[in-house]
């Protein structure tokens, strides 16, 4: 259901009506996947300001190939091998580094910023976790790093990261499990947590 209580247009339908000519589906396939989808990017190359790009580009480039696109075909999981794809071409073309928590000392402009997040263990525990969980990340191979990128940054449902995945749902369950273990044994190993 949508904010009036209205039931939610499929992306089949809303892609029908932008082939059609009708600019306000994109809009409205834009809300529909934008947050998620900038999350993922976000949790593959560590900076918000090319997560955005990345995402925009995503967004464009379905515009541009409107005619080839399948209506019957699941359009999120198309959206995320996209901006995957092309987050991992900007990283290799870049030799894009980020220090693990860089980010989180820089305002919306890149300038480093103050961190005034409240916190009882305050804004550098806060950081370092943030670090240890990318540096814990980084360890585990692509695939597996995928899953959990979709699932927990791009908020997505084990159903829907299983399609953008091209996975059986049961495969991707048992996957998850098994990578979340593998996952808070690097930290235990690093931090002792």
């Amino acid at each position: 259901m949508n904010e009036a209580g209205q039931p939610e247009e499929s992306d089949a339908r809303l892609i029908k009506r932008m082939q059609g000519g009708d600019l306000s589906a994109f809009d409205m396939l834009f809300d529909r996947y934008r947050r998620g989808m900038l999350a993922y990017v976000d949790g593959l190359v560590h900076d918000r300001g090319l997560a955005e790009d990345i995402v925009q580009d995503c967004f464009v480039r379905m515009a541009r190939r409107l005619d080839s696109i399948d209506p019957g075909k699941s359009l999120y999981g198309w959206l995320f091998r996209v901006a995957r794809n092309r987050a991992i071409d900007i990283l290799r073309h870049r030799k894009f580094e980020v220090m693990p928590g860089d980010e989180y000392f820089r305002d919306s402009d890149g300038q480093r910023a103050a961190d005034n997040r409240p916190g009882p263990a305050g804004p550098m525990m806060e950081a370092e976790m943030q670090a240890a969980v990318r540096r814990a990340l980084q360890q585990l191979p692509e695939k597996d790093r995928d899953l959990l990128l979709l699932r927990f940054y791009g908020d997505l449902t084990f159903e829907q990261a299983a399609r953008a995945l091209r996975r059986p749902l049961g495969t991707v369950l048992w996957q998850s499990q098994r990578i979340l273990k593998r996952l808070k044994g690097f930290l235990k190993a690093e931090n002792g947590l």
